[in-house]
């Protein structure tokens, strides 16, 4: 599965690699423009931002995973399969 997030000035990949019924393996990749790599721009800001809110959405995720077994998910439980900001 993949995330992609479009910035202005970069991208980001969230690639998942699930790994058991109950784990996933998530790896993020932040490609930024030539002109943003070629300055001495620091970029930290951005990749802090996004790993708080990845981190945010994780323990969400999380949170959920206990109940993924009760009679309320047998049919698939919640999908949004789009979201626009």
């Amino acid at each position: 599965t993949v995330f992609i997030n479009l910035v202005p000035d970069h991208v980001i990949f969230h690639r998942m690699y699930p790994i058991a019924v109950d784990r996933t393996v998530v790896e993020c990749d932040w490609l930024y423009t030539g002109d943003v790599v070629g300055s001495d721009r620091d970029t930290s800001r951005s990749v802090e931002l996004f790993h708080r809110v990845n981190v945010q959405d994780f323990e969400a995720c999380e949170r959920t995973q206990p109940a993924m077994s009760s009679r309320a998910y047998r049919g698939g439980g919640v999908l949004v399969p789009a979201e626009h900001h």
